[in-house]
């Protein structure tokens, strides 16, 4: 449950909360959030337990422990023929925590961007602004799966971001290497002449 007793912030803590705030509305307006639950759902083929619609308290509550995030992380990790992570259903701050930190390293190493996962207070202090960076990352979580395959396939739109190193030949680097050097020596040719210089107390002879 969100803790409805924080104090207000203001200024541009307030301004960052309020942005944060309307990100949420333009996601809901897009049908992220929903499409996040309905995919968690159909993973975790549980009709005793689901999250019931897609607002951002009932998803706070609903993941807040970490518990069903770590279900989810081990069902992904089942798919590629790898050993699932052990996980606490402890209520206490500590294990709920711990839980959220194991499944945003499964998250990441499954292929999320780091800098589309959340941290773990955003989860688990169950405020809307913040609750909008955990959405991304299941969003994330997501379209990587989608990516890959697997099923049932998460139904939000979007595409993840694709690594298109360019490769050069061992020819084109002596090539670029040659250029450069080439370059470097003819700035030193036109450079002035330390000829006729003298060190500072010195006299200058003239003929």
């Amino acid at each position: 449950m969100a803790n409805t007793f924080r104090a207000s912030k203001s200024g541009i803590a307030a301004d960052i909360e309020k942005k944060q705030e309307q990100k949420w509305d333009d996601l809901e307006e897009e049908g992220v959030p929903q499409a996040v639950v309905d995919w968690l759902n159909a993973l975790l083929d549980d009709r005793d337990d689901t999250c019931e619609d897609a607002g951002w308290q009932t998803i706070h509550v609903f993941l807040k422990d970490g518990s069903r995030l770590c279900r989810v992380a081990n069902v992904l990790l089942a798919s590629e023929g790898q050993p699932g992570i052990k996980f606490s259903r402890n209520q206490s701050a500590f294990f709920c925590m711990d839980n959220i930190g194991k499944f945003l390293k499964v998250s990441e190493e499954y292929g999320v961007k780091r800098n589309d996962l959340f941290q773990s207070n955003d989860l688990y202090e169950g405020l809307k602004g913040p609750t909008v960076n955990v959405i991304t990352c299941l969003h994330a979580l997501g379209l990587v799966s989608k990516n890959k395959r697997f099923e049932p396939e998460y139904t939000g739109r979007g595409a993840i971001a694709v690594e298109n190193p360019r490769g050069f030949s061992q020819e084109e680097i002596r090539s670029q290497s040659a250029s450069i050097i080439g370059k470097q020596s003819a700035a030193s040719h036109g450079m002035a002449s330390q000829a006729g210089m003298r060190a500072p107390g010195t006299s200058r002879h003239i003929n």
